[in-house]
């Protein structure tokens, strides 16, 4: 099983899409917006300004980024693409199951998120991990495409059962279990924030647990039965 003391490839900071000079710029353009982030504690407010201090003009970030509200979010695409692209590039991925995958995944999102802790805690420590951010959108997007791949790797080794309509689900609620990492991460004061670790493990045993069993068909069968308008409560059965 994968740990958080096994071997990874080395997390990129940002990841350079394409060839080019264009590529370049705009791997130029993201690494400067998270320094810029860093030290000021706040990403740049102003296009203008965050292109005279990155000797740029306007026209050149516009080409790149419609705002910098854009700009934001393809920062955390770009984070969530280099992390998934690093563990897939490991040398066990191809053996691993789908637990394992999932959990050298999440070990190595936190291993690259002590290197951006301080830009996580400004915008998503008073962010609850059941909300979304539009900043997520592009980091969900990437996600969603990396979680339905863990869930038919599972359901092809048989160790995710499948649910039919249910199990179109599973993506969504691994995108609910990576927030609560998140949210975990951040609030972790601990010695190399260990209790996240020791929190990765015991909640992905679980969840791929009620993934394989029956427990989730049976939670959902009782959810149908509270329902107002069932035959029992619309005393029909007996």
């Amino acid at each position: 099983m994968a740990t958080k003391h096994s071997p990874h490839p080395k997390i990129p900071v940002l990841p350079k899409k394409g060839t080019g000079a264009g590529s370049n710029l705009r791997a130029k353009i993201l690494e400067a917006f998270a320094a810029s982030w860093s030290d000021e504690g706040h990403p740049p407010r102003s296009v203008s300004r965050f292109c005279k201090e990155l000797g740029i003009t306007e026209a050149l970030f516009y080409k790149h980024f419609s705002s910098l509200r854009g700009l934001e979010k393809a920062f955390w695409s770009d984070w969530m693409a280099g992390v998934i692209s690093a563990v897939e590039e490991g040398a066990e991925w191809e053996e691993f199951s789908a637990r394992e995958r999932y959990l050298a995944f999440l070990f190595a999102l936190i291993q690259s998120a002590s290197e951006r802790r301080s830009i996580l805690l400004e915008r998503f420590s008073d962010i609850s991990p059941l909300s979304h951010p539009g900043a997520f959108e592009g980091l969900r997007k990437e996600f969603s495409e990396f979680s339905q791949n863990i869930v038919d790797r599972g359901i092809e080794r048989g160790e995710i059962a499948d649910r039919r309509g249910l199990t179109a689900f599973y993506p969504a609620i691994l995108y609910g279990h990576l927030r609560w990492v998140i949210d975990q991460y951040l609030k972790d004061e601990s010695e190399e924030f260990e209790r996240t670790d020791a929190f990765i493990e015991k909640t992905v045993v679980l969840a791929f647990d009620l993934f394989h069993s029956q427990a989730i068909d049976s939670a959902a069968d009782l959810i149908r039965f509270l329902l107002p308008g069932n035959m029992w409560c619309a005393g029909k059965g007996k």
